[in-house]
């Protein structure tokens, strides 16, 4: 199922002004955000937010440490 954009309440697509495609990306972006996990390789595009929460998750992630007694 695809989400929908919390503001038009549509589709994310091309036609959106917060929708980032595979060709606004340089090698260099896309190859990092792949091996965070952030895209995959067959990366058509997303929407902007969605690429920065999983990014910020991914920062949270790797750099917290919890204790356990």
């Amino acid at each position: 199922m695809i989400k929908k954009c919390p503001f038009s309440k549509e589709d994310c697509t091309p036609e959106c002004s917060l929708f980032v495609a595979t060709d606004d990306l340089n090698e260099l972006v896309a190859a990092r955000l792949s091996s965070l996990g952030v895209v995959d390789k067959n990366f058509s595009g997303s929407c902007s937010f969605k690429m920065l929460a999983m990014s910020g998750g991914r920062f949270i992630f790797e750099n917290t440490s919890t204790k356990r007694l």
